[in-house]
């Protein structure tokens, strides 16, 4: 899990890092990073490559600007549709308005609680964004988790899979984003009959092949993204993926 605090008072920042790496520790809670900041566009930049669950507390006025924490859920469920959001605030006023944003906000702490009461309110969040790392939040997610991390993403999105420089790292790439994690790539090829090790250093998602360039020993995909294949492979990559689509139309 990666965590995210959202908060430009200084003090109140420092108040719940401290209190959630205290919950973290005390309930072994694994945490890969936890990231502080007052500066939504510093926040917004870092979620792009965290490939873990991920959750966020996010004040909701920042810069004196009452709703700009809204604003910023909003932008967060663009890039992570299934991260989970909470509002930290002294505007319990605005509680109303968070479900008109339409962000699927966990819980609404008020920052002037009893402190035991803050702090609890704190670890439940924790428990349940703990809980939702492995929990598939739809039947067609790719949900990997090994000892190095944990995270889920569309199927549809996939393209393709490829080891890095760095020993035992995977990127992943996608429709939309790039994440790189921990991983062995056979770990990958074996996970669904969609995913299919067409060269020594790449696993690609048959359904979303758009064709195989034999001569350049390519497999091609949308938007003019391609991964290598190997000569040796190419024909059973084609055969494979005419097999799932034959399979896919009579479904």
């Amino acid at each position: 899990m990666n965590i995210f605090i959202l908060e430009d008072d200084l003090i109140q920042q420092q108040r719940l890092e401290r209190i959630i790496r205290t919950l973290l520790f005390k309930h072994q809670i694994r945490c890969r990073s936890l990231c502080s900041t007052a500066k939504p566009d510093h926040l917004l930049s870092q979620i792009e490559n965290a490939a873990d669950h991920k959750l966020y507390f996010l004040d909701l006025e920042i810069k004196h600007e009452k709703h700009k924490g809204l604003a910023i859920a909003k932008e967060i469920r663009k890039k992570d549709p299934y991260g989970t959001i909470v509002f930290v605030t002294t505007h319990s006023e605005l509680a109303p308005i968070t479900f008109t944003y339409r962000v699927a906000a966990l819980d609404f702490i008020e920052k002037d609680l009893e402190e035991v009461e803050f702090i609890q309110k704190v670890e439940e969040c924790l428990f349940i964004a703990d809980s939702r790392r492995t929990i598939p939040v739809s039947p067609d997610n790719f949900t990997f988790e090994n000892k190095y991390t944990s995270f889920q993403i569309p199927f549809s999105d996939i393209l393709y899979f490829e080891t890095m420089e760095i020993a035992h790292k995977i990127r992943l790439i996608t429709k939309t984003k790039v994440l790189n994690f921990y991983a062995e790539l056979h770990e990958i090829a074996g996970y669904d009959d969609r995913l299919f090790r067409c060269h020594r250093a790449f696993v690609v998602n048959l359904s979303n092949i758009r064709s195989v360039d034999k001569k350049n020993k390519l497999v091609l995909f949308d938007h003019d993204i391609s991964c290598s294949v190997s000569r040796r492979l190419q024909k059973e990559t084609i055969e494979r993926m005419e097999a799932l689509r034959q399979k896919e139309f009579l479904h």
